[in-house]
């Protein structure tokens, strides 16, 4: 894939993230503690994903983006270790918050997510920016400054 078509995907991405990142701040605003959940996690998925097209890697699923998380970001030491730990914690809460009723989700969980997101969320954004690729992140920093 030519570095036209990178830059594409990683702005669709960021794109992605940037809304994640508006629609955690209305629903944490409004109490609605299941959907800020969601948009956290998504968020931190959509900066995954961007992160591995500003290397020209293609996701095919959860799972593998959190493989190619750890092979091309974490191994080389550009992202902490404990950085799959933390996916692997949010990914668990969006599923909860997603599909069991059942299972309480409030301030505590969204106040206990949000830090390392938000730190995942601006790493993930520089190393993008160091990528070499025409894109502009200023939409998705003004988010998450917010």
């Amino acid at each position: 894939m030519d570095k036209a078509a990178l830059s594409h995907e990683v702005a669709g991405s960021l794109l992605l993230l940037e809304e994640e990142l508006r629609s955690f701040a209305v629903n944490a605003e409004a109490g609605i503690y299941r959907k800020a959940i969601h948009s956290l996690y998504f968020a931190a998925f959509n900066a995954t994903c961007a992160l591995l097209w500003s290397k020209g890697i293609r996701a095919e699923s959860h799972d593998g983006a959190q493989s190619m998380l750890s092979l091309h970001f974490v191994k080389p030491g550009a992202l902490p270790r404990d950085t799959l730990a933390k996916m692997n914690d949010l990914m668990a809460r969006r599923h909860a918050a997603d599909y069991k009723g059942a299972v309480t989700i409030g301030a505590e969980d969204v106040a206990g997510s949000m830090p390392w997101v938000l730190g995942f969320v601006a790493a993930a954004l520089a190393l993008v920016k160091k990528g070499g690729l025409k894109v502009d992140p200023s939409r998705a920093e003004e988010a998450l400054d917010r």
